[in-house]
């Protein structure tokens, strides 16, 4: 139904490279049968090459060229959140869910994510919802923000509403205690 979700810890094929986790995630969207795979069928051929074209765009597009011959399980964390999201791309989303798409990440990790989620929704025209708590990132990606407190909705909005709103203030930067003068 064109909706594809990544997962917090990124699931690949460790023993694979970047570009055959990603080809390997194509699979879903394949004409031919199992069997046609098994005896390198005419369609499966064809499947396979245009898995091939369109995982090699995808590596282009992320600017994972330097790693597609890379193990998998040779990544930093920042370019396994790079390969989770490549996967999710492989099934031509047109909803991708991010589940904690920075967590692990240093600062410059996770802003070259941030742009790459960006490319993704402005030039590829996916729609991204994520669920993170690093609030710069999202402030950066989002157009409406929707935000949760154990469980419950407090504020919903565009990034300038979410920073102005008192109960997300509240709820993530504290408020003032006037026994202990903080």
């Amino acid at each position: 139904m064109g909706v594809v979700r990544t997962f917090q810890e990124t699931t690949i094929f460790k023993s694979m490279t970047v570009r055959e986790n990603i080809v390997v995630a194509h699979h879903l969207r394949s004409k031919a049968s199992l069997l046609g795979f098994f005896l390198g069928s005419k369609q499966a051929r064809a499947d396979e090459a245009e898995f091939g074209k369109s995982a090699d765009d995808i590596v282009d597009f992320l600017g994972l060229q330097a790693i597609r011959n890379e193990l998998a399980s040779n990544l930093p964390q920042g370019h396994l959140r790079a390969l989770g999201m490549a996967i999710g791309l492989a099934t031509h989303p047109t909803v991708l869910l991010l589940d904690e798409p920075f967590a692990g990440m240093n600062h410059d990790e996770t802003m070259k994510m941030v742009a790459q989620v960006r490319r993704l929704r402005d030039e590829r025209g996916v729609t991204v919802l994520l669920v993170e708590h690093d609030i710069l990132a999202v402030m950066k990606i989002s157009d409406r923000i929707v935000v949760i407190n154990f469980g419950e909705k407090i504020a919903e909005g565009t990034p300038a509403e979410i920073q102005a709103n008192p109960r997300v203030i509240e709820a993530y930067l504290g408020s003032e205690d006037a026994a202990i003068g903080m």
